[in-house]
């Protein structure tokens, strides 16, 4: 070793390399040649993840932490990295765990009060729904419970931002607070912030209809908000975004046992792909969450049904978060 950092494309290549030319020596500058012909050929997607450059070897250093509630008592900064995912398994214990062996990396804390909701991650910070409060932690080791109330089971976050419900409006923190007012007859059934303060809304209508709204960064009400044009009879059951397009899990057909993850175009509500589909049993929105790291992958995570990562056109299904001792997260977990 010399010291340079191997990244994971890196090895990817080094190891299809030696696969395919086992007895023979590759000129220097073939490693090189590869990668970039490998990006090139990589899909407009791809690209916009990967485009946040050092972002994927920056996302290891950076800190989230999570301390004891309402004690106050601090807990060591963690880094969730690239592979790993945020899991409240019983007794309100918050984990980060590896995407690949599927071990518990470390406990994070313990959020005692209540009983604690879903849990959403932003590379630096975390928020957590708590006895019907929004509570964030961050790098500095403090906690800090955002001002109102949340209701229902309803969080995500980007950067700053995080957005939960709050009787019949969204809020949104950012870290002003503001209200976007819930059309009457509808129900809002999962959140998803972008990067550059957009808001994917999953509604329901009064039909019962299940549909996406995008509503621009800043809005203060839906009159401003576009659709996605899903198609089909079946709505979706969650949405998250993919770099500046929104992504949505899906039923192959009405009442199937079969989802795929399909993306769409934020401004035209155009579909972009219709995604693989997998086995993940009959899902119902609120019951499943969908998210996605720094890499472009996906995570679909049910609450204690299961939960698979989406890489493309490759399915891994993953075991539960269970902590040492067998408990296990009853709330999805989350990239």
């Amino acid at each position: 070793m010399n010291g340079t950092m191997v990244t994971d494309d890196e090895a990817r290549v080094r190891a299809l390399l030696h696969a395919a030319v086992d007895d023979v020596e590759p000129r220097s500058d073939a490693l090189p040649r590869l990668l970039a012909a490998t990006r090139r050929h990589r899909s407009p997607r791809r690209r916009v993840l990967l485009g946040a450059g050092s972002a994927v070897a920056a996302t290891a250093a950076l800190l989230l932490v999570l301390v004891v509630f309402p004690t106050g008592q601090r807990t060591a900064p963690v880094s969730i990295g690239p592979h790993g995912y945020l899991a409240i398994t019983d007794l309100g214990v918050v984990s980060v765990f590896d995407v690949d062996s599927g071990q518990r990396q470390r406990e994070l804390g313990r959020v005692d009060g209540g009983a604690a909701g879903p849990v959403a991650g932003s590379p630096d910070r975390f928020f957590a729904l708590v006895d019907g409060h929004v509570v964030a932690g961050g790098a500095d080791g403090e906690l800090r419970r955002l001002p109102g109330t949340a209701t229902g089971q309803v969080l995500t976050a980007e950067g700053d931002r995080v957005a939960y419900l709050d009787g019949g409006a969204v809020v949104v923190a950012d870290p002003a607070q503001r209200r976007v007012p819930i059309p009457p007859g509808t129900a809002v059934l999962d959140l998803a912030l972008a990067e550059d303060g957009r808001l994917a809304v999953l509604l329901a209508g009064p039909a019962g209809d299940v549909g996406i709204r995008v509503l621009p960064a800043g809005a203060a009400d839906f009159a401003a908000a576009g659709e996605i044009d899903v198609l089909g009879d079946c709505g979706p059951l969650s949405v998250t975004w993919t770099g500046g397009d929104v992504a949505a899990l899906l039923p192959v057909a009405c009442g199937s046992a079969d989802s795929r993850v399909a993306t769409f175009d934020a401004e035209t509500g155009r579909r972009l792909g219709g995604g693989v589909a997998f086995e993940t049993g009959p899902l119902r929105p609120g019951s499943v969450q969908l998210s996605t790291d720094r890499l472009g992958r996906f995570l679909v995570s049910t609450a204690g049904s299961g939960q698979w990562l989406v890489d493309g056109g490759l399915i891994r299904p993953l075991p539960p978060a269970c902590a040492p001792g067998g408990r296990c997260a009853r709330t999805p977990s989350s990239f």
